[in-house]
Formats: structure tokens, C-alpha cells, sequence
């Protein structure tokens, strides 16, 4: 069963340089079912305002990113999986390409600070 993501309000940060997906049996990197083009992993970080998780990613075509650049990820899905007493996700997507979006709206702005005895906006110490 694919769930679909919904990704609106989130962030990604490539943390890895893009990997071959390659096959156990034979060695030799794995294609996509559908488009036969070959698969790859991406390391990415996914941001919103409450925090952020590593997670792999899934890919059909090399998606020649480079680590620390944000990145769009378009169609993600998690895949429950379960095989000989192991279970996990595994995350897919359409594409991952780079993306020119700041990642401003997703962290906090700093807090100002106000000095003990300093009457909140004033910047000058009580009387």
C-alpha cells in the first residue's frame, strides 16, 4: 500500500550525495519498473516549524544533487514493508530536484531577549 505525503509546508535539505540502488542478486543497479530508468537513494532532511527527520528516498533517474542543497521532493509516498520478521518505510517519489526556495519560512526567526529589569520595548532599565 503506498500512503501518499502531503509535503506542503515542509523543507528538504540533501544530507547525502545520491546513491545507486543496486540489486543483491546480481550486482548490478536496479531499474524502475515502469520508466526503466535506474533507481537511486537520496539522504534527505525533511524541516517543518516542529523539527526534522533523516530519511531515505527513492528515485528513478540520476538526480545529480549535491549535499546541503535544498531540494524539492514532488510525490512522496511511504510504503510500509514487512519481510522475514522486519518491518519498516521505505519512502519513493516522482522526482527530486533542486530548489531555489528559502528555508526561512520553516525556521523560527530568532527571539530577542530582554535584559533582566528592562521594562519589555523600552530598552532602558527601570527606574
Amino acid at each position: 500500500m503506498k500512503l501518499r505525503i502531503d509535503t506542503a509546508g515542509v523543507s528538504f535539505i540533501c544530507t547525502r550525495a545520491p546513491e545507486a540502488r543496486i540489486a543483491f542478486d546480481s550486482g548490478q543497479q536496479k531499474l524502475d519498473r515502469e520508466t526503466g530508468l535506474p533507481l537511486w537513494q537520496v539522504q534527505v532532511m525533511a524541516l517543518d516549524a516542529s523539527g526534522g527527520d533523516v530519511i531515505a528516498v527513492t528515485v528513478a533517474g540520476d538526480p545529480n544533487l549535491t549535499v546541503g542543497q535544498p531540494v524539492q521532493v514532488d510525490g512522496l509516498v511511504a510504503l510500509p514493508w514487512n519481510q522475514e520478521g522486519r518491518s519498516g518505510i521505505a519512502f519513493r517519489a516522482d522526482a527530486i530536484r533542486a530548489s531555489g526556495a528559502p528555508l526561512a519560512g520553516v525556521i523560527a526567526p530568532p527571539r530577542t531577549v530582554t535584559p533582566p529589569n528592562t521594562p519589555a520595548g523600552t530598552g532602558k532599565p527601570a527606574a
